[in-house]
């Protein structure tokens, strides 16, 4: 007896099978016992694969979208290039503290007007007065390398 192979549609990421609106095949039983009954997957019917492209399509254009986005900010920021920000200063170059990915997100907010999430922004370790190179990444395969200059907060 041979096992019956059907397609189904998975509705969740599952371990080993694939992730959410993947279509799979899966033995038969394990799609009618365990998948179905449990809302984790719908079997692959015409009009579900038709849904299917229909979703594929939008949301290739949504990333088509957001990549183009994500350039016109690079080109943006690339133009910018030189951002500084004053802190205070200790002994000799030495700063107190260090430089935050949340204040580098502030600055590129006021000065661009432009929503930067910090996980996205990669810095080194910044302790004293200086130039620093960062790198911004906007979306897959997309990133900026702007400048950071540190100064002297005047007293």
């Amino acid at each position: 007896m041979s096992k019956k192979i059907i397609k189904v549609v998975l509705k969740e990421n599952i371990q080993k099978l694939g992730k959410n609106n993947d279509l799979v095949k899966v033995s038969a039983g394990y799609a009618r016992n365990f998948l179905i009954p449990n809302k984790m997957a719908i079997i692959a019917t015409h009009s579900i694969l038709k849904q299917q492209k229909f979703y594929a399509a939008i949301k290739e254009e949504k990333l088509k979208v957001a990549k183009e986005d994500a350039k016109k900010i690079q080109k943006l920021l690339e133009e910018i290039q030189k951002f500084s920000i004053t802190k205070k200063t200790g002994d000799g170059q030495n700063i107190f503290g260090s430089v935050t990915e949340k204040e580098i997100a502030q600055i590129i907010k006021d000065a661009t007007n432009i929503d930067i999430e910090k996980q996205n922004i990669f810095l080194p370790e910044i302790k004293t007065v200086g130039i620093y190179n960062i790198e911004i990444k906007l979306f897959n395969q997309v990133s900026a390398n702007i400048q950071l200059k540190v100064l002297p907060e005047s007293n």
